[in-house]
């Protein structure tokens, strides 16, 4: 049985998904510092949509996008995210990432619980009708940066991803 949350560096049992995790975030009111505007909080792990994986994080690494994201600048993150409908009023970023899947989608093939993986950032709808006709998903209108223009990024204990970010 699950546990509510797992301390920092407590791996739960493989596939065993608690119902809160640690994360690392921004809030609106916390822009400006990167250092400072991200802060540790407990927060509910997300639910996986039927092409997504639930990866526990075992490394994450920082770029420029989170300094941006930390910053506000030169995009709001969580105000854009909210004017596309998603209504999280914080923001984990993390564009990069290496973990353990623990959950999968139920469309989801060639990945299983207990993978290690790698997680790539790149984003996009397996409905674009670009992407359907053989273009390259870095050229749809769909496309977004795991971690910067969506939530759920790899500061936290566990991550959500599509199935076609994961590498072996």
């Amino acid at each position: 049985m699950a546990k509510e949350l797992y301390n920092l560096g407590e791996q739960p049992p493989l596939g065993i998904v608690p119902q809160k995790m640690h994360a690392w975030l921004i809030r609106p009111e916390r822009f400006g510092v990167p250092t400072e505007a991200f802060q540790q909080e407990v927060v509910d792990v997300p639910p996986i949509a039927d092409d997504e994986v639930l990866v526990y994080v075992m490394a994450a690494g920082i770029n420029y996008n989170n300094v941006w994201a930390g910053l506000g600048i030169p995009v709001n993150v969580i105000g854009a995210r909210n004017k596309a409908g998603e209504k999280e009023e914080f923001h984990i970023g993390g564009s990069d990432a290496s973990g353990i899947v623990y959950k999968v989608g139920k469309d989801v093939t060639g990945l299983k619980v207990g993978d290690e993986v790698v997680i790539h950032c790149g984003r996009y709808s397996r409905d674009c009708e670009w992407v359907k006709n053989g273009g390259d998903p870095m050229y749809s209108p769909t496309y977004r940066i795991w971690g910067y223009e969506t939530n759920w990024g790899s500061f936290a204990q566990f991550t959500k991803v599509q199935a076609q970010q994961c590498m072996p």
